[in-house]
């Protein structure tokens, strides 16, 4: 009788073990997506979408606005027209007025957007509009820049650069700078970059020297944060420049970048052909 029961304790010990269900695999990990921007994961956060070549790019942070030049013909044209979005936007707002808007500029501090086309430069308060006021006449203006109360602006065809000041409404040629560009910004320690065509110089604040940079030749943007810190966008990355020893340091890998700006926490908005993006900080778990 006891072998009997033993027996019987076996069998069902044994069949338990075998007919127990497995147990489920885990899921396969989700790699994350994103854009790591200084080693850091970014997530894509599409501001808008359906454009056509969105371009030059600007942000007044006072009304998360975003101010932009795009294609307004077909893609084999030059023809542009300058626009602005805001959060929560589904549709562009067209600025109208503005014959081939092509270059974009805001001054945050006296909340002022300046827009370049090919019959000059206009100003609009972007607090309280009174109508675009034509400050610059007659001149084709490629891009813009704006630093310690002067409106730099590179004219169209001569790729030469001017500078508008503000307070006295005169504009002057940079004789120092003789060079056909097709960018420039000055940074936050007053050194000047441009781009031509062998590539992107560094002239030191004070000097006319300029001192070549080792990487890419070809770029669509610069732009300096509000930290003072200019940033270089080639076609598929973002770069700051290392100037103890002259070389551009990618910090992003972006396909088809054309434009770059920042919103009042340094986080990068761009613009592809088709999109403007914000990257914003992300935990991937």
């Amino acid at each position: 009788m006891k072998l009997i029961l033993v027996l019987f304790c076996f069998i069902i010990v044994v069949f338990g073990k075998t007919t127990k269900k497995p147990d489920n695999p885990p899921p396969p990990k989700v790699p994350c997506e994103g854009v790591h921007v200084n080693g850091t994961l970014h997530r894509r956060h599409i501001i808008m979408n359906g454009l056509n070549r969105p371009y030059q790019l600007a942000v007044y942070n006072h009304e998360h606005k975003i101010f932009f030049s795009y294609n307004a013909g077909e893609d084999t044209q030059d023809t542009f027209g300058i626009a602005y979005v805001k959060i929560n936007d589904t549709m562009p707002t067209e600025i109208l007025g503005i014959k081939n808007g092509f270059a974009v500029a805001v001054d945050e501090h006296n909340k002022t957007a300046y827009f370049g086309g090919s019959d000059g430069i206009y100003k609009d308060n972007l607090v309280k509009s009174h109508g675009l006021q034509h400050i610059v006449k007659e001149l084709d203006i490629w891009d813009l820049q704006i630093f310690n109360h002067h409106l730099y602006f590179i004219q169209y065809p001569s790729q030469r650069l001017h500078k508008y000041d503000i307070k006295e409404n005169v504009t002057t040629i940079e004789e120092h700078i003789q060079e056909k560009i097709y960018q420039f910004a000055i940074d936050g320690d007053g050194d000047t970059f441009i781009t031509t065509r062998d590539g992107l110089f560094e002239i030191k604040k004070g000097e006319n020297h300029r001192i070549p940079y080792v990487g890419p030749k070809v770029f669509r943007a610069i732009e300096v944060n509000h930290k003072g810190v200019a940033h270089f966008c080639a076609k598929s990355a973002v770069y700051v420049a290392h100037k103890e020893n002259h070389t551009l340091v990618e910090i992003a890998s972006i396909k088809n970048i054309f434009g770059i700006t920042f919103d009042s926490s340094d986080h990068i908005i761009y613009s592809n052909p088709h999109e403007i993006v914000k990257l914003l900080p992300h935990e991937c778990k």
